[in-house]
């Protein structure tokens, strides 16, 4: 499973219209995500590695609609990478 996003990120009630659309969106991904989790047999153990603070982009921003618009990409994979890489090495 490979879970990337924004799921440690508080929602918050929608203010706008459009806004109404991505809060549904990210309560079915954050049910998804711990649906998935509780079906890992438990003698699996699970690591849920940070994506690093601005990594991803924000639930409640236009931004994420443009699923084509690649600027900051680089910089969010290697912001993920780097919180990844401190997380592991005192995880494992």
């Amino acid at each position: 499973m490979l879970q990337v996003g924004r799921i440690d990120t508080p929602l918050r009630p929608p203010r706008r219209p459009w806004e109404v659309a991505m809060v549904a969106f990210e309560i079915t991904r954050r049910h998804r995500f711990a649906r998935d989790l509780a079906e890992v047999p438990r003698d699996v153990e699970v690591h849920v590695l940070p994506a690093g603070a601005g990594a991803a982009p924000r639930w409640d921003s236009r931004d994420t609609l443009r699923y084509r618009g690649t600027a900051g990409v680089e910089r969010r994979i290697e912001t993920a990478r780097q919180a990844s890489a401190e997380y592991l090495k005192t995880a494992v």
